[in-house]
C-alpha cells in the first residue's frame, strides 16, 4: 500500500497540536507517511498570539516519528479557509492524494487504516468524493455486512480524497445562479444548514471551505464513505477552536480498538436508506433548534 501523506493546520494551540499528533503517532501507520504541517500567522493586534505561535512553530521543528516530515510557517495571517485550501492543494499536485487534519483533532489507532483502506479501495470509483474518519452516531441493521457506509455529505472531521476530485470545487462560486437554482435539492440531500452556510460563504460571513466541497459533492452527485464508529473525537469544543463552540449536537461513538483492522467497505456505492436517514438527521431542523437551546444554556 502506498501511504497517503498527511496534512496537518494548526495555529495558536500548542497543547491541541500536540494531542493530535501524539494520537497521530498510535496508528501503525504513521511511521510509513509523510507529514505536512501548515502553521497559520499571528492576527495583528491579538494579544499574546505572537507568543503562542512561536510556540507552536517551535513544536512543530521538534516532531519525530513519522517517514518525512515538512512544515510551512506563514509570515502573515491567511484565516483557516486559505490555509486549507492552499495547503491541500500544494500536497496533494505532488502526491495525488491526501489526508487533511485540524489541530482539535484526536485520532483513534485505526485512523489511517481505514482512509488509507478506503483511498487505496474507491481510488478508480468516481462516484465516491471523500473518505471520512468522523461519524455520528448510527445504528447498522443487524444484517449491515460491512464496517463503514455512505453519505451525502463530507465531514471536515478527518479525512482524505483524491487531486481529480479536489480539482473539481470551484472554490469562488463563481456560477451562483446555479446555486440558487438547486437549493432545495441541495438542503434535501444534504440537510437543513448548507444553503445559508453557503450562502454567507458567498457573503463573506463565513469562510468556510467544507461547505464549498460539500457542495461540489452535491452538484457532482457523489458520495462519502464514513465508518461505522466514530475514528476522531473533536476537542475544538473547548471554546477556543475557530468554528466550534462547547455544545455539539453531533453525537458519536468512538471505535477506540487498537488491534489493526481489515475493514469491510461496501463494494456498491449507494446509499443505506436507514443509515442515510439517521446522518440526516443531525443536520435537521428540530435537532439545530435543540443544539441552540443547549448551547445557549450552557453558556
Amino acid at each position: 500500500m502506498a501511504y497517503a501523506p498527511i496534512v496537518v493546520f494548526g495555529f495558536n494551540r500548542p497543547d491541541a497540536l500536540k494531542n493530535t499528533i501524539a494520537s497521530l503517532l498510535n496508528n501503525e501507520e504513521a511511521k510509513f507517511s509523510d507529514l505536512f504541517v501548515f502553521i497559520d500567522g499571528p492576527r495583528e493586534g491579538k494579544m499574546g498570539e505572537k507568543e503562542k505561535v512561536k510556540e507552536v512553530r517551535e513544536y512543530v521543528k521538534s516532531i519525530t516519528g513519522f517517514k518525512s516530515l515538512h512544515y510551512t510557517f506563514a509570515e502573515n495571517n491567511k484565516g483557516l479557509a486559505d490555509s486549507i485550501i492552499g495547503g491541500v492543494s500544494q500536497v496533494i499536485n505532488q502526491y495525488g492524494k491526501v489526508i487533511v487534519l485540524e489541530d482539535d483533532l484526536v485520532l483513534m489507532p485505526n485512523f489511517l487504516n481505514f482512509l488509507n483502506q478506503g483511498l487505496d479501495y474507491y481510488e478508480n470509483n468516481q462516484k465516491v468524493m471523500s473518505v471520512c474518519g468522523h461519524s455520528c452516531k448510527v445504528k447498522t441493521p443487524p444484517d449491515y455486512p460491512y464496517d463503514a457506509y455512505f453519505f451525502t455529505r463530507s465531514s471536515s472531521w478527518g479525512w482524505a480524497t483524491w487531486k481529480d476530485r479536489w480539482d473539481l470545487v470551484d472554490w469562488k462560486l463563481n456560477d451562483w445562479d446555479s446555486v440558487v437554482a438547486n437549493r432545495k435539492a441541495f438542503i434535501k440531500s444534504q440537510g437543513s444548514d448548507v444553503f445559508k452556510m453557503l450562502r454567507d460563504c458567498k457573503l463573506g460571513k463565513n469562510h468556510s471551505w467544507a461547505i464549498r466541497f460539500c457542495y461540489a459533492q452535491f452538484v457532482q452527485n457523489r458520495l462519502s464513505v464514513i465508518p461505522n464508529k466514530s475514528l476522531v473525537d473533536n476537542e475544538g469544543f473547548g471554546g477556543d477552536g475557530t468554528n466550534c463552540k462547547r455544545y455539539s449536537r453531533f453525537k458519536f461513538q468512538l471505535n477506540d480498538c487498537k488491534e489493526h483492522l481489515d475493514f469491510r467497505m461496501p463494494s456498491e456505492v449507494k446509499l443505506d436508506p436507514s443509515l442515510y436517514k439517521q446522518a440526516l438527521w443531525y443536520h435537521s431542523i428540530p435537532l439545530r433548534i435543540w443544539s441552540r437551546i443547549m448551547y445557549i444554556l450552557k453558556e
